[in-house]
């Protein structure tokens, strides 16, 4: 038959990225002792060169089933990226996996366990020079106080709920898990789905001493961004759902550390 997307094309123009998305597949994913079941939104792509007229998109699909419930890590991401390449002759290959991710987290003080969930996605690219980069992004609701609020008022201030989103590129692979852990530790308070009476008492005088505006929380991010070897360049921003205003508040840094400035 007749392999139309072959066929030489006459307009002279590379496409940088062609595929699918919005593909469904289940995976595992496995972080130390927890185990889970996840369906991840995945989307696929390689750069089509101006002479050629089209992708084959069914080699996308076929990659997938044969990855189906497998767990889901750097060794899965290089081994897609390798057979994407493989498969489709292309210089440049990118895979994406997005999901939710739940937690067990205990309580403060009751010590109830109860489940928190992130979104997540762990992104893998390979060049012509087999070179492998990952990318992490997730998206972290936190507290906040404000220092200004705390300052001005006699024994109260306003806090509200924030929401962190942090975009990581490495050659080393970081899992989703550490980057929530360290979002949540640079935060008022982190969050609970469950608390009992002892919980909420702890977690608001936790964040009644630790004030921060989403300047301070991005910065924070930031620095440690900065001193991690293993992160190239990064983009952190917060978004504060604000209590007193109809309005929210925002902070973004972007920082790409093979830059000097």
């Amino acid at each position: 038959m007749k392999d139309v997307q072959n066929l030489k094309d006459e307009r002279g123009l590379d496409i940088n990225e062609v595929g699918i998305s919005d593909l469904k597949i289940p995976l595992i994913l496995n972080s130390g002792r927890d185990k889970q079941q996840i369906i991840s939104n995945t989307k696929m792509g390689v750069s089509l060169s101006s002479v050629l007229k089209g992708t084959h998109m069914s080699r996308f699909t076929e990659i997938a089933e044969k990855i189906e419930n497998r767990s889901l890590n750097k060794r899965l991401i290089s081994l897609v990226l390798k057979k994407i390449k493989e498969k489709i002759h292309s210089d440049y290959a990118r895979v994406e996996f997005s999901f939710v991710y739940f937690i067990n987290k205990r309580a403060p003080v009751s010590k109830i366990m109860s489940k928190m969930n992130y979104e997540c996605s762990l992104v893998g690219e390979i060049n012509g020079k087999n070179q492998e980069v990952y990318s992490c992004d997730v998206k972290v609701p936190i507290s906040t106080l404000c220092p200004c609020s705390k300052e001005i008022s006699r024994n109260n201030a306003h806090n509200q709920r924030a929401v962190i989103h942090l975009e990581i590129k490495s050659k080393i692979f970081i899992s989703a898990k550490e980057l929530i852990k360290k979002i949540e530790n640079s935060s008022s308070c982190e969050l609970f789905s469950t608390l009992k009476r002892v919980d909420e008492k702890f977690v608001t005088e936790k964040m009644y001493k630790n004030p921060m505006f989403v300047e301070d929380v991005v910065r924070d991010i930031a620095l440690w961004a900065e001193k991690d070897s293993r992160i190239e360049d990064y983009i952190v921003k917060c978004k504060s759902y604000e209590s007193i205003h109809n309005h929210n508040a925002f902070a973004i840094i972007i920082n790409n550390k093979n830059v000097s400035n």
